[in-house]
């Protein structure tokens, strides 16, 4: 079987035009000067170090420029992982580097300085295999020898191909987790594991018949949607995941269930797991490499992914400002059932002692092409609002009109996703609309 390994791959195109003076004349600027620079890699390997660095992982890759001359390319503990996405002979740009000199990092070169992998570091690597390297894994490769890169032609397709050979786990599963590529839907089979995926979420619900805390999430991607199931050591620790939500997730094991169809698998009391919401995240409104803005008319209910905009606040109406009892694990609303008992809408806990006060809110927003209905609750609510739950319901409601008509025309950057799902009905007791805003912050 193959899965092709989908490569950073951003100037295949045209890579060799691309400027970057020889080694020799940037050498002694380095110190003081951020470079971009370029190279082919003659070689990667165990890097020596000395003094208090000697205890953590290293790589060292040497890179070769069209002149002859050579730098050393440092990685160190987490980052190592990426040298097994590069291979001998493959292109590799290095833009805004940290310089390190010998006396900092412990590494003895002929040049007195090497390249480190800072804060402010992009990698973009075009293999030395064109267009693609495909991974084979054929029954006669997968044994547990380590990594080992290797390549070869293929007599059938007469293409030429990297092999990797990847190690077993204990349950015979193929262990990815030290090559951190990106799996989509349609690369998945049965027996993987350690594998991530990026995806949208299109269903959430717990397994109410399971012994331990189990959550069923669908999640979809551009090729496919396929249901993971969440196993939690006590209760949901996700924070407020919604539908339409962009996640990413790692620490995936695949395998076939019971009715013979293919099923993820993740636990949370294992080492490499985690599942970050993106849309949640601060930095995907204020990092401009990370979003591109768009136009509330470019908004259908067609459109799944996760969206940013710079709008302003229309008129807020004091009805759509409720105040809810939220159980603070999940951010969800609770019922109140007889006996005085409360319990989670979304986990079904009893949430006595783990509630707080929060809002739900629905906003009308605008911007230059035109204008949606949206709800958001919680956190973002009260970024919009600009004050917390108790203080705001602790105001007369005259008072409380009066201060919501001062939010009108104030400018945010918000990110929204379509909640429209088949199940959404189960789950929006509060009849809102289809567009949920994720993450808001003010425009100063």
């Amino acid at each position: 079987m193959r899965i092709k390994m989908r490569m950073l791959c951003c100037w295949v195109h045209n890579f060799a035009q691309i400027h970057s003076q020889p080694y020799h004349s940037m050498l002694p600027k380095l110190a003081h000067h951020i470079h971009f620079m370029q190279g082919r890699i003659e070689s990667i390997g165990p890097l020596e170090a000395q003094g208090s660095f000697g205890c953590s992982q290293r790589k060292q890759i040497t890179l070769v420029d069209n002149d002859g001359g050579k730098l050393k390319f440092n990685l160190w503990g987490e980052q190592v992982l990426l040298a097994n996405l590069l291979s001998s002979g493959s292109m590799l740009a290095v833009d805004r580097p940290f310089i390190a000199n010998i006396t900092d990092s412990g590494i003895m070169t002929s040049q007195g300085v090497c390249l480190e992998y800072g804060s402010a570091t992009q990698l973009y690597l075009v293999p030395f295999v064109q267009h693609e390297e495909q991974v084979l894994l054929a029954s006669t490769q997968i044994r547990y020898q380590g990594t080992r890169l290797s390549c070869g032609a293929s007599q059938s397709q007469g293409l030429k191909v990297s092999q990797v050979s990847l190690p077993l786990n204990s349950q015979g599963s193929v262990d990815f987790s030290n090559y951190p590529f990106r799996a989509y839907v349609n690369d998945l089979h049965d027996k993987m594991t350690g594998i991530s995926l990026y995806g949208v979420v299109r269903n959430i619900k717990r397994e109410t018949d399971a012994s331990e805390t189990v959550f069923s999430v669908t999640i979809e991607d551009l090729t496919g949607a396929i249901i993971t199931k969440l196993h939690f050591v006590r209760y949901w620790s996700l924070g407020r995941l919604g539908l339409g939500h962009t996640i990413y997730i790692s620490g995936l094991s695949c395998s076939l269930n019971t009715d013979k169809l293919l099923e993820l698998a993740w636990f949370e009391k294992d080492s490499g797991t985690s599942l970050v919401d993106l849309s949640c995240l601060p930095a995907f409104l204020n990092s401009s490499c990370l979003h591109q803005l768009s136009c509330l008319s470019d908004l259908s209910k067609h459109n799944t992914a996760t969206n940013i905009f710079n709008v302003r606040l229309d008129q807020i109406e004091l009805q759509h400002v409720r105040s809810v009892l939220c159980h603070a694990p999940c951010g969800r609303h609770v019922n109140v059932k007889s006996m005085g008992i409360v319990e989670c809408c979304f986990c079904h806990c009893s949430s006595e002692g783990e509630l707080l006060r929060s809002f739900h809110l629905k906003i009308t927003l605008v911007d230059e092409s035109a204008n949606i209905f949206a709800w958001c609750a919680g956190q973002t609510a009260a970024e919009l609002l600009q004050v917390s739950p108790d203080e705001f319901f602790e105001l007369p409601e005259d008072e409380q009109a009066m201060y919501l008509y001062t939010l009108q025309n104030e400018r945010f950057m918000v990110a929204i996703v379509n909640t429209d799902q088949k199940n959404r009905p189960v789950l929006n007791q509060n009849n809102d609309p289809i567009w949920e805003i994720a993450r808001a912050q003010k425009c100063e």
